[in-house]
Order: structure tokens, then sequence, then C-alpha cells
């Protein structure tokens, strides 16, 4: 009868076990290979964000209502300088008794004026601000439903159009070059159009609803 070692047994077990390792893991990497090939190409899309923006800025700006706001703050501020155009004429016309408290009032007036100047930009550019984040958000819902509606699995805001200004600095020319990152994108996955077609529609239908 054979009688086996057991210290030899342990040897070539603890030799085998290297062996078992690589082939088990060559078996994973096999599996996920199979996995990448079977899965169907990724589709990628591109499309121009400015073009989408500029399409659609003046529409957001007027169904927000800043036009309306625009126009109002405008008349404040010609009433407050008409006031202050008003005093100065006073002052001018105003004997040295009363030039005293027609140069407070002007004063005054002035400051006011220049104060609800500052505070309306302010005012003007929050509800710029909310409009443009309104509009952005707005776009990437017409990109979901069209990404998912297509099956397309990325799509890009492209700025291969953008070209540098010759007269830039050369630090913001360096800034610039740093933040492209689309050189180049084929026509044909160019989905601009679509969006805008997308966005039209929603726009129309909320403005019938």
């Amino acid at each position: 009868m054979l009688m086996l070692n057991p210290s030899h047994t342990q040897i070539r077990i603890w030799m085998l076990l290297p062996i078992i390792a690589i082939a088990a893991i060559g078996l994973g990497y096999r599996a996920v290979a199979v996995a990448i090939e079977s899965r169907p190409p990724t589709v990628v899309v591109v499309f121009n964000l400015q073009q989408v923006f500029d399409s659609f800025v003046d529409r957001a700006v007027l169904g927000a209502g800043y036009k309306e706001l625009e126009a109002k703050i405008d008349a404040e501020r010609l009433v407050r300088k008409a006031n202050v155009d008003t005093l100065i004429a006073a002052y001018e016309e105003a004997g040295d008794e009363d030039r005293n408290a027609l140069f407070d009032q002007i004063q005054q007036a002035m400051g006011e004026a220049e104060k609800y100047v500052e505070f309306t930009e302010r005012e003007k550019d929050i509800e710029r601000s909310l409009i443009m984040q309104t509009l952005f958000k707005d776009i990437k819902l017409a990109v979901t439903k069209i990404a998912e509606a297509n099956n397309y699995d990325l799509v890009i805001a492209s700025d291969s159009a953008n070209e540098l200004n010759a007269q830039l600095p050369s630090r913001e020319a360096n800034e610039q070059i740093s933040m492209h990152r689309v050189y180049f994108a084929n026509s044909q996955i160019n989905i601009t159009e679509q969006i805008v077609t997308q966005m039209n529609l929603e726009m129309d239908s909320n403005a019938t609803n």
C-alpha cells in the first residue's frame, strides 16, 4: 500500500495555491472582459450650451416679468433725478438765506438717489441670476428627456466652436485654454436643435396651461 507523507502533501498543497489563485484572477478578469464586450457601445452626443441659452434668454426674461421690474426701477430713478434737478434749480435762484437749507436737501436727495441705484442694481442682478438658473434647469430637463428617449449614454456641452480672442492678455488666454474641454465634435452627433425644439414645445405647453 502506498503511504503518503503528510509533510509532502502539505508542500504540494502550498505549491498549488498560487496556481489556483492566478487561475481565479484570470477567470475574474475574463468575466469582466466578457461583460464589457457584451455591452453595446457608449452613445455620446454634444450640444452648444451657449446657443441654447441665446435662443431662450429673451423669452425667459419676458416670462419672468423682468422687463416690468426694470421699467418700474427706471421710472423711479427718473423721479428721483427730477427731484434733484428741481432742488438744484431752486438753489440757483434762491437767496443766500435759503441756500444752506437747499444745499442740505440737495445732498440728501443725491445720496438717496445713489443708494437707490446701487440697491436696484443688486436687485436686478439677483433677478437675472434667478432667470438664468431657472433656464439652466429647463435645459437640463430637456437634455434628460431627449437622452432617455434616444438612449444616449452621455450628453456633453461642447465648446469646440469657441475661439480665443487674439486681443486677450496672456493670463486670460491661458485660463480659457485650460478650461477648454471639447476640441472636436462631429456635427452628426450635435443635438442642439433637438434641445431647442424640445424646450420650445415645453414652453408653449406651459404657456397654454
